[in-house]
């Protein structure tokens, strides 16, 4: 193994490192700092954890933008997946950002009465959070296969899926039947699991972005 790919794998695994030790120190000290009200800095909209959320998912964007862009450089057709993850990434950091679909249903969708009523455990325009997981299942698979050959990507790829559509699904619930202290709970578990799914969309673009550059070290006489 040359000293090239040696210091690429040590910094690869120090990247890991610190983009999950750092937010999870983060949302620690919010809990630590607001305690007993634990929940105060992370549950609402246009708190420090909103704020560490929008930072996970724009630095995830810039790095499947990295990888695109690597990837047209080289005149590789996969760039076109890469720059469509990376606009995906953009938009749902603007939509945690500003509240878009909360927006839409709280001034759209629950006033006019728009729901899905045959999901009894379903709140009224939450519906929004399904279609975005539906659209994501059906993207999976052309997503997928920019990391064919990756299996340690890959990895990070499948549980931030799986992680996502239970933080999503928790977000769907309707909890006005909870008591306030188990509403907390529930919430602040659902935003955890929220930033779960980020850091591990990330490091699966991160890992995909070092086994490039491997790829073109290894290609290298």
């Amino acid at each position: 193994m040359s000293r090239y790919r040696k210091r690429l794998e040590r910094l690869e695994t120090k990247v890991l490192w610190g983009t999950a030790m750092l937010p999870a120190v983060f949302v620690l000290l919010l809990v630590v700092l607001r305690w007993p009200a634990y929940w105060k800095w992370i549950n609402y909209e246009m708190t420090p954890m909103t704020s560490l959320e929008v930072a996970v998912m724009f630095t995830a964007a810039l790095m499947a933008f990295m990888v695109g862009t690597h990837a047209w450089l080289k005149t590789e057709s996969e760039y076109r997946g890469w720059w469509l993850l990376a606009a995906g990434f953009v938009y749902f950091a603007l939509d945690d950002r500003f509240a878009i679909h909360e927006r839409i249903r709280d001034n759209i969708l629950i006033p006019n009465n728009i729901g899905l009523s045959f999901i009894p455990w379903m709140g009224m325009g939450d519906f929004i959070l399904l279609t975005y997981a539906a659209i994501g299942i059906v993207l999976l698979p052309r997503i997928s296969r920019l990391f064919q050959g990756k299996a340690k990507a890959m990895r990070r790829l499948f549980a931030a899926v799986g992680v996502a559509l239970v933080a999503m699904m928790m977000d769907s619930v309707d909890i006005i039947w909870m008591s306030e202290d188990t509403q907390r709970l529930e919430q602040t578990l659902e935003e955890c699991l929220e930033l779960t799914a980020q850091i591990l969309f990330l490091h699966a673009f991160v890992i995909a972005f070092f086994a490039q550059l491997a790829r073109e070290d290894a290609a290298t006489p």
